[in-house]
């Protein structure tokens, strides 16, 4: 019964790829035709049909037969290298392509002012419980001072919203 079903599949696959093969062959006479190709008059012979090998029973692919030597006539192909003197010159080193956000982008006229934030070179005093709001990756938010390092510039900030203590810079804290 199985043999019976896979001779009929493959009768109908057989006939399938007869259609389509034919189909094929009658639009390549008519490309032939077209450009001016005289087709050969004898149908060109189709292709020697193999044998169907069985499956290898192991997992492991058998080890290849040596494979068989080409003759001398046959020449080796070998890549060349283009020259280099065929792409053209440049005088200075290759450009480096910026990556992110331009420097000026996303800064505020407030955030760009040099009164708004104290440069490192000007004394800033912060005490103890002020007020003052800290820039912290995207954002900016409100704290409390809870300790000041001088000789580090740097401040131990508690934040208004949750609690969680920072060390920020000077020159990342303002006064509220």
């Amino acid at each position: 019964m199985q043999n019976d079903m896979m001779s009929a599949i493959r009768a109908v696959v057989a006939e399938e790829v007869g259609k389509t093969m034919g189909r094929q062959v009658e639009l390549l006479e008519k490309i032939a035709q077209f450009l001016g190709i005289e087709p050969s008059p004898a149908p060109a012979a189709s292709a020697p049909k193999r044998t169907p090998v069985p499956p290898p029973s192991s997992k492991r692919p058998p080890a290849p037969a040596t494979a068989p030597k080409r003759p001398s006539s046959v020449p080796v192909r070998k890549w060349v290298k283009p020259e280099a003197a065929s792409k053209p010159t440049r005088a200075g080193p290759a450009p480096q392509k910026s990556r992110g956000r331009p420097r000026a982008a996303g800064r505020t006229a407030t955030a760009a002012a040099p009164s708004s934030s104290p440069g490192p070179e000007t004394s800033v005093s912060y005490e103890l419980g002020q007020e003052v709001r800290y820039k912290q990756g995207r954002g900016s938010f409100s704290a409390k001072v809870k300790s000041i390092d001088a000789k580090a510039k740097t401040v131990t900030v508690e934040r208004v919203s949750d609690g969680k203590q920072v060390v920020r810079p000077f020159d990342k804290v303002t006064s509220a």
